[in-house]
């Protein structure tokens, strides 16, 4: 592995159509400068200064694959509110087709509201989160009705599918099984990033959960030990029968694990200093799929996608990263 090679894979990243399946969320960040302590309680008083508002879960994702050069087709749903007609107007700004999104009347789009306050010679903090669309009870929703047409439809001149699972019900376990073994018998490659739910999807290419997704996948409790990062990560790939589990461990780097193959520890890329790791999971995934649809092994996959990690928790917010970016980081990684 070496320079020349991973700046190959980055460059035929250019029009990759790769479908996200996926829970579609939308990440609004109201920003406001402190003015004073309130009278009538313990609470900052700010000054509005600007909303911003941007794709979220799934919908991340396919953000960060649109802003690296890809053709990203995503397959969700959003309801009929405000929030699911500001992501839909986001994709369409980004040249992003809709087409595979179900526009259900019964559903409310999930929205996480972030509210950062800070001076004006000073860095915004997040203060609260605001959740709305959450569901009211621990079971995920059922998936929604003609989604799987949809995605069948999506799939047909596919390099890749990535599944983005945060339990709102349209990343479903049994689409993909139907769909999933096909697509790699012609040798497109399928992701899972799935929050509580890991175990559900067997016998794909690969998942990456991070560590505390790991641990209740695997059932145990992790340090930061690496043996222990390594036993975990093997359970989980013989009980799913994927082919790869990628590990993320934030400060800790990554753990790849692969059938029949040493594990293999990344440092974490990039300084000390992280400014938000909002999103992130979505980014290595997006990179990691990218990757192996343009070729590459899983260990030039998870190269990559730690230096996409590194690169995106410095900056702030739900962020993305361009491909440029990516030949950065690896001209100025010395060990390359």
């Amino acid at each position: 592995m070496n320079r020349e090679r991973l700046h190959q894979l980055i460059e035929r990243f250019r029009r990759r159509r790769v479908v996200v399946l996926g829970d579609l969320l939308v990440d609004e960040f109201v920003h406001g400068d402190i003015v004073r302590v309130s009278r009538e309680a313990p609470v900052l008083i700010l000054n509005h200064t600007r909303t911003v508002v941007v794709p979220g879960g799934g919908g991340n994702a396919v953000a960060n694959l649109r802003a690296l050069d890809a053709v990203p087709v995503p397959v969700g749903r959003v309801g009929r509110d405000d929030s699911g007609r500001r992501l839909l107007a986001a994709f369409r700004k980004d040249r992003i087709p809709v087409t595979g999104i179900v526009v259900d009347p019964e559903w409310e789009t999930p929205t996480k509201s972030r509210v950062l306050a800070g001076g004006i010679h000073t860095r915004r903090q997040q203060i609260v989160r605001i959740d709305r669309g959450a569901r009211t009870s621990e079971e995920v929703p059922p998936t929604p009705s003609g989604l799987s047409g949809k995605l069948r439809q999506a799939l047909g001149k596919a390099e890749g599918l990535l599944v983005a699972d945060y339990g709102y019900g349209a990343a479903s376990p049994a689409l993909v099984k139907r769909y999933g073994p096909g697509l790699m018998r012609k040798g497109v490659p399928v992701t899972v990033d799935s929050r509580t739910r890991s175990m559900h999807f067997g016998g794909m290419t690969a998942c990456t959960p991070n560590q505390e997704e790991l641990e209740q996948a695997a059932g145990v409790e992790l340090t930061e030990d690496d043996q222990a990062v390594t036993a975990a990560g093997r359970t989980v790939l013989k009980r799913t029968g994927h082919q790869a589990v990628l590990v993320t461990r934030g400060a800790a780097g990554m753990s790849l694990l692969e059938k029949g193959r040493p594990g293999f520890r990344i440092p974490a890329y990039g300084g000390d200093e992280v400014a938000d790791v909002t999103g992130a999971g979505d980014t290595v995934i997006a990179v990691f799929t990218l990757a192996l649809a343009a070729g590459g092994s899983f260990q030039e996959a998870a190269v990559l996608a730690n230096y996409a990690a590194g690169l995106v928790v410095m900056k702030a917010g739900t962020a993305t990263l361009g491909r440029e970016e990516l030949h950065g980081a690896v001209d100025g990684d010395p060990d390359r």
